[in-house]
């Protein structure tokens, strides 16, 4: 999709830069001018051009999956019940709104999972194990794996709700 997305740009970009040095839409005579660009410098003016349009397209489609992921968890956030990897009984909501952001584009995200717990190692495995389990779900509903990263945080800072994740978009 996004390949398309941005050979639709490229055309589009190179078809304006032909017309605008054909066009001239004043009333005035015009005034002569001397360029001194050669073919390839306009060239690589006109690639660097479709470069930041398409750059500028992946980041607005990164942007969309992100408001979309946030939307859904900001609803039903994905959970899990208190002390287990055990997916919570309405995550599966979310975790099906997620997969179909996902879906609509290329684009890989990270789930970063927390677990709090006196025993550091203990708690980073649930944590690790947690990340999994979001994953493992988004995989069941067709997200690629190698779309898909996780991160098990042990004992995070304040203010972090451990039984809850977070999924970030990754840039490209």
């Amino acid at each position: 999709m996004r390949k398309t997305i941005v050979t639709g740009i490229a055309v589009a970009a190179l078809a304006l830069l032909g017309v605008t040095g054909c066009s001239d839409d004043s009333n005035e005579a015009p005034i002569a001018t001397t360029t001194t660009s050669s073919p390839s410098d306009r060239m690589e003016g006109a690639i660097s051009s479709v470069q930041a349009t398409a750059s500028s397209a992946v980041n607005t489609a990164r942007e969309a999956t992100q408001n979309a992921i946030n939307s859904a968890i900001a609803a039903v956030p994905i959970g899990f019940e208190s002390g287990t990897a055990e997916l919570n009984a309405i995550s599966d909501v979310t975790v099906k709104a997620v997969a179909a952001a996902m879906k609509a584009g290329d684009a890989k995200i990270e789930i970063e999972a927390y677990a709090s717990n006196s025993d550091e190692a203990a708690a980073e495995l649930l944590a690790d194990q947690r990340a999994q389990a979001v994953a493992n779900a988004l995989e069941a509903q067709g997200v690629d794996k190698s779309r898909i990263s996780t991160e098990g945080t042990a004992n995070p800072p304040e203010g972090v709700n451990v039984d809850q994740v977070e999924i970030t978009v990754e840039d490209s």
